[in-house]
């Protein structure tokens, strides 16, 4: 059998938001499109979510297009399969599409279906990303591939890069360079800060930042991760990378919401953010407000004078960087950010260090 059709695999990232959870406009645009491209329109459907999101089907005499949106992350993902005598109605339906949504980032695969088909290479892995490039890894070996209560986890052996770390296919820590990453974040707290008697670190379950900061003999320090299985698996398979921080007695861990923890009152010298800048997968608000009230927490939740480092985003990240440049200096005094290159990433990472007066 030949290839019968043309799929079309696509992620339209930061969005106009103005259509992402309006069904009837998405689906005026859909029929428009279609019929703009000489397309055949048999029937269509949507689905509002509660509390948003959208999910618009059509059926075509070509075959199908299916549209679901994420408002709270400006994002939508598009499937468009097309027999092959009519691949090149999808290809400027593509284009339309593009204009009406109004992403800045397109990322988009096409397949061949029939036969042969092939998708997966067993011997790469590549990392998720909002930025305008994506990075790919050679697999050495496949040492563990999980799913947990809250997200998959994957960890691979790398010749370059050693051991490596991907939570949802998004890179995290690499063996070869940990050392830079955890570095930007607990290095300004030891040039800038007196009294770090006192350190949160929320988020950081693979160990690198807390293993970094205990070289500088805090009293106490406070790790807050909502998975335990990610603690559990780094403890046993990243070792060169947590090297036994968990076990140290000045620890606490607690497995758990970060949100929620900070909603009780703690006096910290310094906190460390060391989670996703992107927690759209499990958020019920726009980004912009989550983050907002997360600052506000972590500033409560500071001692006069306190610190802040963040891990925030890629320096080609222009929608982070941005909301960024918003957000923090509306809750701390001093904010800088650091840009710095971390090899296994493949790019410029950018870090930020902030006070409470």
């Amino acid at each position: 059998m030949k290839p019968s059709g043309a799929q079309f695999l696509t992620e339209f990232i930061y969005c106009s938001k103005d259509i992402l959870n309006d069904p009837a406009a998405i689906e005026e645009t859909l029929v428009h499109g279609i019929v703009e491209c000489g397309l055949t329109l048999k029937k269509i459907e949507s689905y509002q979510f509660d509390p948003i999101g959208v999910t618009s089907i059509a059926i075509i005499g070509e075959s199908h297009i299916a549209i679901h949106t994420y408002p709270e992350a400006s994002h939508a993902s598009l499937d468009i399969f097309i027999c092959s005598t009519a691949a090149r109605g999808a290809m400027k339906l593509l284009d339309y599409l593009k204009e009406a949504f109004g992403p800045k980032i397109v990322k988009s695969v096409e397949v061949s279906r029939g036969n042969p088909l092939e998708v997966k290479d067993s011997n790469w892995i590549a990392s998720s990303s909002t930025s305008p490039i994506e990075a790919r890894y050679q697999v050495k070996t496949k040492i563990l591939s999980k799913m947990t209560d809250y997200q998959m986890v994957d960890i691979i052996e790398n010749d370059s890069f050693g051991r490596m770390l991907f939570l949802d296919k998004d890179l995290q820590i690499a063996e070869k360079d940990a050392y830079k990453y955890n570095a930007n974040l607990v290095s300004p707290l030891i040039r800038e800060q007196s009294d770090i008697d006192e350190v949160a670190i929320l988020g950081g379950g693979d160990g690198g930042v807390l293993q970094e900061l205990l070289k500088y003999d805090p009293k106490k320090v406070v790790l807050v991760d909502i998975d335990k299985e990610v603690i559990d698996i780094s403890k046993k398979y990243l070792p060169n990378i947590c090297k036994g921080a968990f076990d140290d007695p000045r620890v606490k861990v607690i497995i758990g919401d970060a949100g929620r923890f900070l909603e009780e009152t703690h006096s910290f010298d310094a906190i460390i953010y060391d989670l996703t800048m992107h927690p759209e997968a499990f958020i019920k608000t726009d980004r912009e407000t989550y983050l907002n009230d997360l600052s506000s927490k972590i500033r409560k939740n500071l001692k006069r004078g306190g610190m802040v480092t963040m891990q925030c985003c890629s320096e080609f990240d222009s929608e982070t960087y941005d909301l960024l440049h918003r957000i923090l200096p509306g809750h701390f005094e001093d904010v800088e950010f650091i840009h710095s290159f971390i090899p296994s990433f493949c790019e410029n990472w950018v870090f930020a260090k902030a006070r409470v007066e």
